[in-house]
């Protein structure tokens, strides 16, 4: 048995090694090339990209050698026999889309459809995540409906996050390895090993790409390699952590697979954050990050390739330690994920993060004043409609110092500019209020008439914003609609002329008198 899988392994290995001389022939004889773009990729010069191709040959040459040599020794052992079909199928389909796009181009649509068929196709022969398990002590959680979407959401989107990964020379390829090596390892504890040569030989055909694939790369995965990894790789650390019983023991899978899916999470929230679309490629994926802060392409793969085989490492710990030990793992774990989050985001420049931060810990720390600063403002606002003075209104407004975080509050005439509020025209150098203009105007028969509520507040802290904003967009819209039905009684007090706005000129305006 063990001579099968070192079989396996080899033929993989050698199957690889010799065909990608003769790919990267090809390649540059019809320019199928991957060109630098100074952005997503790395390389400086011109790479071949069909390397997924040779994976895919070598790995199904050598699985179908071994099914035909146990069955000529009598042997035979087909591996998980009602699923192989809707696998092979579904990985056909997942390898000709990238191999297309690899050669002329497909769209992210377009990917994503063929994506989905080969996951219907595979659950379509019975592969399903239908109970989900932290540990063999824990109870089962039952999927029920849900287990066709969350398992294509799971095939589909690991596909698509090991395609993503693939911006570093070495870096995918490494990860698959710890993958692999993962499900190996597992398999060996849960399962009888005589299925395992599928697996030994796709260990083989990555171990002879990366010969090739280390920087500097003579080769890359392409989208045929990328997303015929990330399909394979999907289902089978499903299959090798479930259990003969059913259940799924869900961390080994997520922390085998913790790079691709750790870089996929942050890239959609950042996008997210920005309001850019999630399909929008960028060069700021964790590996550029570190490119970034100084390392080189082969210190970047070791050290996430490292990081995450001790992260890999972990979640098996977790799932099959003694009772009494998995505790002490998950609370690791948990510390682990929560420092490397906290210090990681900041050492790698994802500022999006550290301003989401600061927004929610201000929200937490100063949700009670804000919501005060509402109430009022909105109280205020419905004390200026009723209002029938202009010195009513300036009375009212004069209270909004009293009651919330602003210094002054005025009613100016045009365009004023003052260094300060008349109750802090000086302030030190580190002290300097924050002024917030809402402008507003109104028709009369002389023309367009315009003024300013400007308010003023301190400085606000990092993170923090000026209640200013909060009480003028309540406040504002009142003063609007007081002027539009008061024109006549407020045009006066001001001391506008009746010339239109929009000709006079900037020293026509003065500042409001009270």
């Amino acid at each position: 048995m063990l001579t099968q899988h070192l079989t396996a392994l080899l033929m993989g290995f050698g199957g690889t090694v010799l065909l990608i001389p003769w790919i990267i022939r090809l390649s540059v004889r019809y320019r199928l090339l991957d060109q630098p773009d100074n952005d997503r990729r790395v390389h400086t010069t011109a790479v071949p990209r069909l390397g997924g191709v040779a994976i895919f040959i070598a790995a199904a040459a050598s699985a179908a050698g071994m099914i035909v040599w146990s069955f000529g020794r009598g042997d035979f052992a087909l591996p998980y026999p009602t699923m192989l079909p809707g696998i092979v199928l579904g990985a056909v389909i997942i390898f000709l889309t990238g191999l297309f796009d690899d050669l002329v181009g497909i769209s992210p649509r377009g990917k994503l459809v063929a994506q989905t068929l080969a996951a219907l196709c595979v659950v379509a022969f019975g592969f399903r995540i239908e109970l989900v398990a932290l540990t063999p002590s824990s109870g089962a959680l039952a999927l029920g409906a849900l287990a066709v979407p969350i398992t294509v959401l799971w095939i589909v989107g690991m596909t698509n996050a090991f395609n993503l990964i693939d911006g570093v020379d070495g870096l995918a390829g490494t990860v698959a390895l710890i993958a692999l090596a993962t499900s190996i390892g597992v398999d060996l504890y849960l399962h009888d090993i005589r299925s395992l040569f599928i697996t030994t030989a796709m260990l083989g055909a990555v171990f002879g790409f990366l010969r090739f694939n280390n920087s500097p790369a003579k080769i890359c995965l392409g989208d045929s390699g990328s997303m015929t990894l990330g399909f394979f790789l999907s289902i089978r650390l499903v299959i090798s952590a479930t259990a003969p019983n059913g259940h799924l023991y869900a961390l080994v899978p997520i922390f085998a697979l913790g790079y691709p899916l750790l870089d996929t999470f942050i890239a959609i929230a950042r996008r997210w954050l920005r309001g850019h679309p999630f399909s929008r490629a960028d060069g700021r994926h964790i590996h550029h990050q570190l490119l970034a802060v100084g390392l080189d392409a082969r210190r970047t793969v070791e050290i996430l390739g490292f990081f995450f085989l001790g992260i890999s490492a972990l979640g098996v710990s977790v799932v099959f330690a003694p009772p009494q030990m998995t505790f002490a793992f998950m609370l690791g774990a948990a510390a682990l994920l929560f420092s490397t989050a906290f210090y990681g985001t900041r050492w790698l420049g994802y500022g999006e993060f550290a301003e989401f931060g600061a927004s929610v810990a201000s929200v937490v720390r100063n949700a009670r004043m804000v919501v005060r600063e509402k109430i009022r403002a909105n109280e205020v606002a419905e004390q200026i409609r009723n209002a029938t003075t202009l010195e009513e209104v300036r009375a009212i407004l004069e209270t909004l110092v009293d009651d919330v975080r602003v210094l002054d509050v005025e009613l100016v005439a045009g365009d004023v500019h003052t260094h300060g509020p008349e109750r802090q025209q000086i302030s030190p150098v580190d002290r300097l209020p924050v002024r917030l203009d809402f402008p507003f105007a109104w028709h009369t028969e002389g023309g367009v008439r315009e003024v300013i509520l400007r308010l003023w507040s301190a400085r606000p802290q990092r993170g923090g914003h000026p209640a200013t904003e909060r009480v003028a967009t309540r406040i504002g819209p009142a003063l609007e609609d007081w002027f539009q039905r008061n024109s006549g009684a407020a045009t006066p007090a001001f001391g506008i002329d009746a010339q239109p706005a929009a000709r006079r000129t900037p020293s026509a305006f003065r500042k409001a008198e009270n």
